[in-house]
Order: structure tokens, then C-alpha cells, then sequence
């Protein structure tokens, strides 16, 4: 895994972009790991069926992706370490004898360092600079000992130096000014949180939400924010409220089995008003599922979670960029509207790594709803829910003088106090679902890329979006137009562009990673649409380009 990235900062810092996608087990002894980067002078969307480079780290690594090779391809692999005969494969594909091992000790350095002699051959073929290599191992291993750097650099040069008696290069890559960003969607989401203000992360690990805490909780001193592992997902939700009711902007992370403790705590936020931003990076259920693989399964469950009603957003980014802007903005819809806002992630949005531009380096957050000099009513008390009143109400900190209000569970009037008052639980309902009319106003247009001679209209959710934007570009080469509409703004929902793209689409097909149709279902509850025409993957895995293309070429209406 640390190779791969290795390799995908340099090819990156030579300008190009980059798209990387990397499979392991849940096994906690490790097993059989891959790590693919996709790169191209143009903009890379997605991971790719075949590969142009395979590394096989050992023979499993030749058994299992022996099918996967472009034509023109380049093998590597270890002979004298794992004992491998190449004549019992049938490769179309050069293959190199790359002795990873033996020119690791021969550096210095030990036999796990073989991986990086196979970074510095992939630097050769590619025909990469091995100084900006070099340059990106110091980095990446900028708090190990000098030594261990000097160690990783010269296996990476030998790796390179032997190639370089054995063939010539695929490429030539010339270096030039990179501008833009590379990192995961979970480094992403953690980043845009703090572009937006974030003061308070809890969480309990679960894949494909752990890198998150890990990322901020390195970062907590430096940013001035309090990062809390908590002892389960019911902890650190509750945590989360109670630091949203002194004021603070407020974050947790999780998976689908997390958030199902977390529920009781949303509703908490529903009923008190507390903003709060749940992070749920879904994987294949139920139970425990696939914790190290992809799904799109968990959207009802999110857009409807919580016994009760009340508003909400559910906002699901569709890369990189969209991951750390959607956050950033959930932490101000939050507290906006006092709501819950639920970011809705996967295992292939959260691990993948993205190339992305930021219009800006710097943010600055107003805060909303804080009454700073409150005003008693006639009883005395502050009235936080003012029942007969449709905006939102203004919040205060404990220890604001005359500010002192509950923050009830129950139903409750004005001061937080409980009821069970008939008239007073319809007056808080209402009250809060008034908050919708301007939630929807919210809403910005959903991604929609379209042309004319289009015959048939992607509609998806959430991470597939670079799959449908890639078979897109590959189809135009073909020949072939498609239109594609990719909703990052679930819940309240889009509507009116949604009937407005049905309406003027020849043949739609919705994309989901799910064996129900949840998004099809979705669709159809607030327009009336039945899809008839729907790909559903549900098998851990995320969709390739490839499957979009080959619908396309096969599709009859």
C-alpha cells in the first residue's frame, strides 16, 4: 500500500492525474493486498479493468490477476524468491524477472524493502525522474530515522538501475508544475470538516470511516480541536450533542453498523435541535458484512433513520473535491437549521485517492442562530422553542446569563420543558418541519453533463459518479453520447431536476450499488418514475467503467 502511494505522488508531481484503488481482506494477519493506480495527462476518473503494469509481489499476485493485462503490457515478478515458473502462465504481456529481494539486500536494506526495487522499476518503464522519487520517499517517510530513507531510496535506485540493463521505457514523462491536490475521499471529508469550522470529532473505528479520526486526531493539536476515540458508537454520538450544546461545531464518523447505535442520538438531535454531522461511510451488511468492501446499500436506512420524523439533509459526495466541499457545508447546514446532516460515504469514496483543484486555501465560517443577549418571557425562563413562531430559534451556551434553557428528549414548549400537551407536540412538529421549505431552498443544481444525440441518461448517487463520468469520455471516443445526472444532494431531494431529466430523456438507467434499488426507489417515491431499466452491483466491489460501456454498446430499448 505505501508503494503504491509512493508511486502515485510521483507520477502526480510530474503533473499527471491520478486515480488510485486499493482492495485488501479484513483480515487482521493481513492476506492478499492490491493497490491500483490509473494515470493519464487528462482527467482519470476511475479505477480500471485492465492493467498496462502488473507488480506481482509473490505468485498469488501472478495467480490472481493473470487475466487482467492490457495488450503490450509489462509483468514483474520475483523468479528466485517465490520459486515461480512464468512458462506456467499465459500472459500476453512482456514479463521481466525482477529480482526485488536479492537487490534490496544487496542495498543494505532488508528483503521487505523488495516492494520499493519494484517502485524504482516502475519509475524506469514509466519513464519518471527518479529524483522527484526520491524526493517523495523523504516525504512520505519524513519521521523515520534518516538511514531508513537513505535505505528505501537506494533500493528504489537499484530497482531502476537494473531495469535500465534490461529494456527500454514504456513512456516519457517530461516534469512539469502540478496544481492540484491528491489525497482520499476520508482525508477529504477530514479536511473539508475543518475548512468548516470543525471543533469536535468522536468516534469508535470502523472501516471505511477509521482513517478519519486517524487523520484528525494527528492534526487535532495543530488545528486546536478536540478529537475523542470513544469507547462505542453510543458514546461518541452523545459526546458529539452534548459539545453541540455548548456551541461547538460537531462531528462523528462511522459505518452502517456504527450508525445503527447512533440512531437514538439522532433522534436526540431531531428533537432538541442540535446541530450535528454523521459521517456513514457504507460497506456491504448486514451485520458485519464486508468490512474492507464497497456498497451503496444503507440510503433508505439513512434517509429514513430515527423512529419519529423530523428534517434532516443527507448529502453524498461523488469525489475528492465534492468530499471535502460537502462537508465543509454540512457543518454550516447544521447549525443553519439546527438539524442533523448525514454525509453518506463508502468504502470506494473513502479510500480511493482523488485529484482535485481548490478554488481557495483559506475559509472563514459565520455561525449561525446564537442569541448572545437573551431576553426572558413573562415566566421568567428563555423561551429556546418558540412554538408559535416559524423561523428557527436562537440558541444559547450554558452560562449565558439569562439564556438557561433544557434540552429536553421529550416533547416540550417553549422553555425545553416536557409536555405532553396534544396541541403543543403538533405546534413543536410543525414548527420543525416549516424548516424544510427553506432546507429545499438550499438545494444547487445536481451534476448533469447532457448532449442531443444522446439515447440513453445515467442517473446515480454518491461515488459512482466517476464511473459514468469515465465510461462517458470512453463512449465519446466510440462515438456514442450518453447524458448523466449524479445526485450528491439526497435528502431534502431534488425533485424538480430529477422530473425535469426523466422528462426530457429518451431511456434512463439508474446505477446503484445495491441489490434493491434504493436510489430507483427513492426516485420513485418523490416522482412517480419506475426505472425499468436499472445495473445493480451488490458483490463488495465497486462498478468499472467497462460494465457502462458494454451496457451501452448491448442496450436495447
Amino acid at each position: 500500500m505505501t508503494t503504491g502511494l509512493l508511486l502515485s505522488k510521483t507520477i502526480a508531481r510530474h503533473g499527471w492525474y491520478v486515480f488510485d484503488y486499493p482492495e485488501y481482506p479484513s483480515l487482521i494477519r493481513g492476506g492478499h493486498n492490491t493497490y491500483q493506480i490509473c494515470a493519464s495527462k487528462n482527467p482519470v476518473y476511475c479505477q480500471s479493468a485492465k492493467s498496462d503494469v502488473l507488480v506481482a509481489i509473490n505468485k498469488e499476485g501472478l495467480d490472481l490477476h493473470q487475466n487482467e493485462m492490457s495488450e503490450n503490457a509489462v509483468v514483474f515478478y520475483d523468479k528466485e524468491n517465490d520459486k515461480v515458473d512464468i512458462s506456467n502462465y499465459s500472459f500476453r504481456a512482456k514479463t521481466i524477472d525482477l529480482p526485488m529481494v536479492k537487490l534490496a539486500e544487496d542495498a543494505g536494506g532488508k528483503d521487505i524493502m523488495g516492494n520499493n526495487v519494484a517502485l524504482g522499476a516502475c519509475i524506469y518503464i514509466l519513464g519518471l525522474d527518479l529524483v522527484v522519487c526520491d524526493q517523495v520517499i523523504a516525504d512520505i517517510f519524513a519521521d523515520k530515522p534518516s538511514e531508513i530513507i537513505k535505505l528505501n531510496q537506494k533500493a528504489a535506485a537499484a530497482g531502476y538501475g537494473f531495469l535500465k540493463t534490461q529494456t527500454k521505457p514504456l513512456l516519457s514523462v517530461a516534469k512539469q508544475d502540478f496544481h492540484f491536490l491528491t489525497m482520499t475521499g476520508n482525508e477529504a471529508i477530514a479536511l473539508g470538516a475543518l475548512a468548516g469550522g470543525l471543533q469536535f470529532y468522536a468516534a469508535y473505528p470502523m472501516t471505511p470511516s477509521s482513517s478519519i479520526l486517524h487523520f484528525l486526531a494527528e492534526k487535532a493539536n495543530s488545528a486546536k480541536i478536540v478529537v475523542k476515540h470513544a469507547e462505542d458508537e453510543i458514546s461518541a454520538v452523545n459526546m458529539a450533542l452534548g459539545a453541540s450544546y455548548v456551541g461547538v461545531r460537531s462531528m462523528v464518523g462511522t459505518s452502517g453498523g456504527g450508525f445503527c447505535y447512533m440512531v437514538e442520538g439522532l433522534g436526540l438531535s431531531g428533537i432538541c435541535e442540535l446541530p450535528l454531522v454523521v459521517v456513514e461511510a457504507m460497506r456491504p451488511g448486514p451485520a458485519l458484512g464486508m468490512p474492507t468492501w464497497t456498497a451503496q446499500g444503507d440510503l433508505k436506512f439513512i434517509v429514513d433513520a430515527s423512529h419519529g420524523e423530523f428534517p434532516r439533509f443527507v448529502l453524498a459526495p461523488g469525489d475528492g473535491l465534492e468530499a471535502f466541499e460537502l462537508t465543509r457545508k454540512s457543518l454550516e447546514l447544521a447549525e443553519k437549521y439546527q438539524v442533523p446532516v448525514i454525509l453518506v460515504s463508502d468504502k470506494y469514496l473513502s479510500e480511493s485517492r482523488y485529484c482535485f483543484e481548490l478554488d481557495k486555501k483559506s475559509f472563514e465560517n459565520s455561525r449561525f442562530g446564537f442569541q448572545k443577549s437573551p431576553a426572558p418571557d413573562k415566566t421568567g425562563l428563555y423561551p429556546r422553542y418558540q412554538l408559535n413562531n416559524s423561523r428557527i430559534g436562537n440558541r444559547t451556551v450554558p452560562g449565558t446569563s439569562q439564556g438557561e434553557y433544557v434540552a429536553n428528549s421529550y416533547f416540550h414548549e417553549e422553555h425545553g420543558l416536557s409536555t405532553e400537551d396534544s396541541n403543543i407536540c403538533k405546534l413543536e412538529l410543525d414548527k420543525n418541519f416549516k424548516k424544510l421549505e427553506k432546507m429545499r431552498q438550499e438545494i444547487p443544481e445536481q451534476f448533469w453533463q447532457s448532449d442531443p444525440k444522446a439515447e440513453i441518461t445515467f442517473i446515480s448517487f454518491g461515488s459512482t459518479k466517476g464511473v459514468v463520468q469515465q465510461a462517458k469520455d470512453e463512449l465519446k471516443d466510440l462515438g456514442i453520447a450518453i447524458n448523466m445526472l449524479n445526485l450528491s444532494w439526497l435528502w431534502p431531494f431534488p425533485k424538480e431536476q430529477v422530473e425535469q431529466v426523466i422528462k426530457g430523456s429518451k431511456n434512463v438507467v439508474i446505477v446503484e450499488g445495491n441489490i434493491g434499488g434504493q436510489l430507483a426507489q427513492l426516485i420513485a417515491s418523490q416522482t412517480g418514475f419506475i426505472a425499468k431499466n436499472r445495473i445493480n452491483r451488490y458483490d463488495g466491489r465497486p462498478f468499472y467503467s467497462e460494465e457502462i460501456v458494454d451496457f451501452v454498446k448491448n442496450f436495447k430499448a
